[in-house]
């Protein structure tokens, strides 16, 4: 079959080349030749174009652009449908505007609250819960037994995060990549050890001793949280991301118990604190840590440390 085809088009591109050589250009004819249809042949000045098997051979002056070019469209049939220049326009204007709705709709931003409205690739879970500690602990400026006095427990030190709303930006259009915020609210509770809890006295945070036995004595600080994460979307919904967090403090206490005491606003923690977060996960279930640059007490009223915490997102 194929040997006939080439054949039969060196017959065809024979019989073109000498027809031109011996008619007027009015007189120049175009053999169209679609081997998709039986005996489908039309004629136009200007050019030869062969159509086998859907690959197009096109030989001839181009003195008649306009009229020797033609389209075709393969239905799912395998058939061949010829277009109209107009046809053709529409379907280019179409699929542009399909094009760029796509682009638009890759590089949208999506807003959602408590996660409802984000998108699938949204991971800011709406709760977070972990365990918090003080890293690096230095006791500049206390005596030896003010610094035993004033220690921090890792029993019951838990930080509860809520994620309120959350905003996503694709950077890629497969979306691989995509910048994230959240904006949110963090507690944190610090465990002091032994009897103890602490007041501001000349400077500084002080340790003050607690008259009989007490249950728990606690340091509570509040934070308005902001995440900002570049999330790498690996495959079937696994990601890993790491960004900052900025969190500006919203409030403190000391409490401790029994009796049940609450002591409001003497604590001289920094207002903000700057630091890094890592998560991996599975939509919005992971695993995170966060960790700040500042230290926690303001420079030189209390002891040095940094704030670091570890847990879950569970996400909803």
């Amino acid at each position: 079959m194929k040997r006939i085809l080439l054949l039969l088009t060196a017959t065809i591109l024979a019989t073109t080349l000498y027809a031109q050589e011996n008619t007027t250009p009015e007189q120049e004819s175009v053999i169209y030749l679609d081997s998709s249809k039986e005996n489908s042949i039309s004629s136009s000045n200007g050019r030869l174009s062969l159509m086998l098997n859907g690959t197009r051979l096109e030989i001839g002056n181009k003195r008649n652009e306009a009229d020797s070019v033609s389209y075709y469209v393969k239905n799912a049939d395998g058939t061949m449908e010829m277009l109209s220049r107009e046809d053709l326009a529409v379907a280019a204007y179409n699929a542009n505007l399909t094009t760029i709705e796509a682009n638009k709709d890759n590089n949208k931003a999506y807003f959602g609250i408590l996660g409802i409205g984000a998108p699938k690739y949204n991971h800011f879970s709406a709760v977070e819960i972990g365990a918090n500690l003080l890293t690096d602990l230095n006791y500049k400026g206390y005596t030896p037994e003010e610094a035993n006095a004033l220690t921090f427990s890792n029993r019951k030190a838990v930080c509860v995060t809520l994620n309120v709303a959350s905003l996503n930006v694709p950077l890629t259009t497969n979306r691989k990549l995509v910048a994230s915020m959240a904006l949110g609210f963090t507690w944190e509770n610090y465990t002091i050890a032994g009897n103890y809890t602490m007041e501001y006295r000349d400077g500084m945070m002080r340790p003050l001793a607690i008259d009989g036995e007490i249950k728990k004595s606690k340091m509570v600080a509040s934070y308005f949280h902001v995440p900002i994460t570049l999330d790498w979307n690996i495959k079937s919904d696994f990601f890993i991301s790491a960004g900052v967090n900025v969190d500006i403090l919203t409030g403190s206490h000391l409490k401790y118990k029994f009796p049940k005491t609450k002591i409001k606003d003497e604590i001289t923690l920094n207002p903000v604190q700057v630091g890094l977060t890592a998560r991996v996960g599975w939509k919005r279930i992971y695993v995170f840590t966060n960790y700040a640059f500042n230290d926690i007490f303001k420079e030189g009223t209390g002891p040095e440390g940094h704030r670091l915490s570890v847990g879950m997102g569970i996400g909803f």
